[in-house]
Formats: C-alpha cells, structure tokens, sequence
C-alpha cells in the first residue's frame, strides 16, 4: 500500500510538471481531483499559485470551499447552483466561469469545467475530476476591446459639431421610442426645433460663426433635456430632433420654451439675437413615424412662417 501510493504520488506530480511545460500558454492551470465523500481535492498548485497562495499556504488536506469560499459574491450563487445541478445529476457536467479573490486582494477570472467520474448504486457522487484555465488576461483584453468598440458607435451615433445624435441616429430612436410608446401604452412627445434665420447668419458672418450659433444651441438642448434623459440629435443643417418618452405634449411645451427663452437670452459670436421656431406633436398610436414627422414638421413650418421665436403644439 505504501509503495502504491508512492507511485500514485510521483504519478501525480509528473502529470502536474507536465501541465506547467506543455500547457502553459493556454494558461491552462492544471487538472483538479476531489474525492466527494472525503471533501479533499488534489489539484496542481498553479490553481492556488494563480491567486498567490503557496504550498505553505495552503492546509495539508484541501476541502473544496477553499477555494468556493473566494468566489465573488456576485458570481457565487449561478456557480453553486450549477454544481449543485450536476452533483444530481440533471446536467452532464458545469463549465462556468467566476471571478476569484487573490490572497493581496484581488480578482482573477477563472474558467472551471467539472464532472462526476464515478457515482454510487443510489447515483450519489463519489469522484470528480475538472479543469481550470486563468482567463483573467483573457478578459481583460475582451472587456477593454468591448469599450474601445462601444466608443467607437457611441462616436459613429454623434452629430460632430454639436455631440448630439446625428440624424441616422436620433431617427432610429425615434423609431425605437415610438415602438416602446406602443408596447408599454405611454406617451411619446416629439419637439422639431430650428435656428430662424440660419441661412442669413451664414451669408453674414460665415461659416465659423455660424457653425459657432449650432454648437452653443446644441449644449442648451442637452442640458435642458440631461436631467429626464431624454433624446436629442441634429435632424438637419439648422434643425433639431427631441424625444420625450414617457411625456405629454404639455410637460414637452414646458421644456421647449426653456430652450426657446434660454437661446434667446443667450450671448452668441454675432451681433444679432438668435431665436429658435419650435413645432411639437404627440404621438398617436395610431400613425406611423412617417406621420408623425410629417405632423411635425408642419407645425414647425408654421412656427417659421409666423415670423419665428415661437411654439406650434
């Protein structure tokens, strides 16, 4: 018995140098062994090694919620239910993965596979066997190229001299608002807003300054509309889009002529006050959204043709 399990031993160190030799850059952390109804596993060290804990470490028998207890919370009850679920049997195995606190404090991301090798006559458990990767550089790479792709479509969906919606963008909201308005029975109110007279001030002071005129106008719409997080893009040249979800079209003349009244007050790089025309509807769940904007847009001309600086609702 002795010398068979000094076998078994040098056994199982030769198969965990060959895991570290030949597997390393899969950042492969070895193959775990746990005997169930003892609650001792065998692992490689490298799993504990990965969240800095040694050999002297560690216990001389290792239950397995040495290493369960490090789970993070978050991640712990979907990992412990999968377990729970194979140890009975109604999955074949669990492949999962969790992060894991490190000994200094830490999280590493593991991936863990494991399956019952052998079970009793009534079906219980008696030995299981898995592998674990280290997939925290994995992640890492994963969630930061995840960031650097949604800053890129949060850019592709900006207007990019005034940093609201651009139209392809604030109409898709438009549709995807008026669908909700339709699912969820609540009101959708739409603002069509525009700079009178933009075309004389390009004529009159250029395109710098005029751009200027749409810039600041923009940074008054966001920060009128910041505050309900509601939606905002630059329709066309001198013309701006507002979504209000979840708001009647009075709340929306409310918020209008705050813009209305802050433009006018404001101080821009031309010797001329700026005003904007304003035409707001409310969405009729029966219409399209070709309807819709055609609604609008009516009041808005309206606005415009009435002399300016005013709201059509």
């Amino acid at each position: 018995m002795t010398s068979l399990k000094r076998l078994n031993k040098e056994l199982l160190v030769a198969l965990q140098e060959t895991e570290r030799l030949e597997f390393e850059w899969t950042q492969n952390l070895g193959q775990w062994f746990w005997d169930f109804t003892l609650n001792e596993v065998t692992f490689n060290p490298l799993k504990a090694e990965a969240i800095g804990y040694l050999k002297e470490d560690l216990p001389e028998k290792v239950p397995y919620h040495f290493f369960t207890d490090k789970i993070h919370p978050d991640d712990k009850d979907e990992v412990m239910q999968l377990m729970t679920d194979h140890l009975k049997g109604d999955i074949p195995a669990w492949n999962t993965k969790y992060r894991i606190q490190a000994k200094d404090g830490s999280w590493k991301m593991y991936r863990d596979f494991g399956k019952v090798t052998e079970r009793d006559e009534q079906g219980a458990p008696l030995f299981l066997k898995g592998i674990v990767f280290d997939i925290t550089q994995e992640e890492q790479e994963r969630n930061q190229l995840m960031a650097r792709n949604q800053n890129l479509s949060n850019q592709m969906k900006k207007d990019t001299l005034t940093s609201l919606y651009n139209r392809t963008a604030v109409t898709v909201e438009l549709a995807k608002h008026a669908n909700q308005s339709k699912k969820y029975d609540l009101p959708l109110s739409v603002i069509f807003l525009k700079i009178d007279k933009y075309s004389e001030y390009e004529e009159l002071f250029g395109v710098v300054l005029s751009e200027e005129i749409l810039k600041v106008t923009g940074q008054i719409i966001q920060v009128a509309i910041q505050k309900n997080n509601h939606i905002a893009g630059r329709y066309r040249e001198s013309v701006f889009l507002i979504l209000l979800n979840d708001t009647q079209k009075e709340e929306a003349y409310i918020l209008a002529d705050t813009i209305r009244q802050t433009v006018l007050e404001t101080l821009f790089d031309v010797p001329k006050h700026v005003s904007v025309s304003v035409g707001i509807s409310e969405f009729n769940k029966e219409e399209t959204i070709s309807e819709l904007v055609n609604h609008v847009s009516k009041k808005l001309v309206t606005a415009v043709k009435n002399g300016g600086n005013q709201i059509i609702m």
